[in-house]
């Protein structure tokens, strides 16, 4: 065992299980730091020797949850989720957390955030459990299994009309101030409206249009290839007419920007560190300003994604179809758009009932028979 201190505090490091674990002594006395790591020697020796579980805080866990995440897509958002979780439960022991710890985690995070942000942190709680259990071993119990959490929240399908898109496209194209004057350059985003338009016409995800390549553009075949998916792997996705101009106006600013940038959605000013022709990271801020000025209420940008997909269905188009298109895993992704309908769902009962069995016959019985 290696003593030493970090920002005052004693700290302990050694090996376990193959791999190095640090652990905060909490003390600044060097001599309460070496009787605690006198004492947590002797349990790792009685581990080793009597199989005794030694006992590891949710610190622990959480770090070692995060280590064997952080080359995975969305770890930010896994790290966003786990810092609240370590506010709450902070330096407690795995053994202290219980099913009735996790309720009071839901009941103080009911208070500030909705159901479907509970429902995610709890997915991360229950998720490093289960890692540390499977993957190192560890004879924890998931307190998430026993534990009453909040039900899986209702599919949102938010969608624009097409007036709505249009202003929603001038907006982004033209933004103004309150004053009505014209945004300058630096406060305005020059690649918000094409993002959008793309994004009406493909269905795409903000982070598969953001990390989109010139090399992933293929305008002979009118595909594009994304690498960076919610699956995780190689997809492509058709382009209509509107998405072809997106890319020819996208390619062309290209040319008179910055030939060499590799994405079709790059910086165009220099801001701060970013250089011309680095990728674009986000949208945030002018899409929401764009939303105002075009006096469109609660819509995010993921709801662009939804109007492409209702837009479909109400053009007509089989949910089959709409899910390829979407690339969803199964169809019941898909059928939260199934109400937007309507029609066709007459159509399917039109002539199905009771009496049209009889219509144009004569004889009833002939009918029956």
């Amino acid at each position: 065992m290696q003593l030493y201190k970090r920002k005052g505090i004693y700290q302990v490091s050694f090996q376990l299980g193959g791999r190095q674990v640090r652990r905060s002594l909490k003390t600044s006395s060097k001599t309460i730091a070496t009787q605690r790591a006198a004492k947590l020697e002797l349990e790792l020796h009685e581990t080793q020797l009597f199989g005794k579980e030694p006992e590891r805080s949710f610190k622990e866990l959480m770090i070692t949850y995060l280590e064997a995440k952080q080359r995975t897509r969305g770890y930010s958002r896994l790290q966003s989720g786990a810092r609240h979780l370590l506010a709450f439960f902070g330096n407690s022991k795995l053994s202290e957390i219980s099913p009735s710890s996790v309720e009071r985690y839901v009941t103080l995070r009911s208070e500030r955030v909705k159901d479907g942000t509970i429902k995610r942190e709890a997915g991360i709680l229950s998720a490093a459990f289960n890692h540390v259990i499977q993957k190192h071993g560890w004879k924890v119990t998931n307190p998430c299994i026993a534990a009453d959490l909040p039900s899986d929240p209702k599919g949102r399908v938010r969608f624009l009309t097409r007036p709505e898109a249009a202003r929603l496209v001038q907006a982004a194209r033209r933004p103004v101030m309150q004053s009505g004057k014209p945004l300058c350059d630096f406060h305005k985003s020059p690649v918000l409206a094409d993002f959008i338009e793309l994004a009406l016409n493909t269905g795409c995800r903000k982070q598969e249009l953001l990390g989109l390549k010139w090399s992933d553009v293929d305008l002979s075949t009118r595909l594009l290839r994304l690498s960076t998916t919610k699956a995780g792997e190689w997809q492509t996705v058709p382009i209509n007419e509107e998405a072809r101009q997106v890319i020819l106006r996208r390619q062309k600013r290209r040319d008179e920007v910055c030939p060499d940038s590799p994405y079709v959605f790059f910086h165009e000013v220099k801001r701060g560190d970013v250089e011309v022709g680095e990728r674009v990271q986000d949208l945030k801020n002018s899409f929401k300003a764009a939303c105002k000025q075009a006096g469109i209420e609660d819509f995010r940008i993921h709801d662009l994604r939804h109007t492409f997909a209702s837009w479909l269905v109400m053009d007509g188009v089989p949910l089959f179809d709409v899910s390829r298109l979407l690339r969803h895993s199964t169809i019941r992704m898909t059928e939260k758009y199934a109400h937007l309908a309507p029609d066709h769902l007459h159509q399917a009962v039109a002539g199905r009932g009771f009496s049209a069995h009889f219509q144009h016959t004569e004889n009833s019985l002939k009918a029956v028979a």
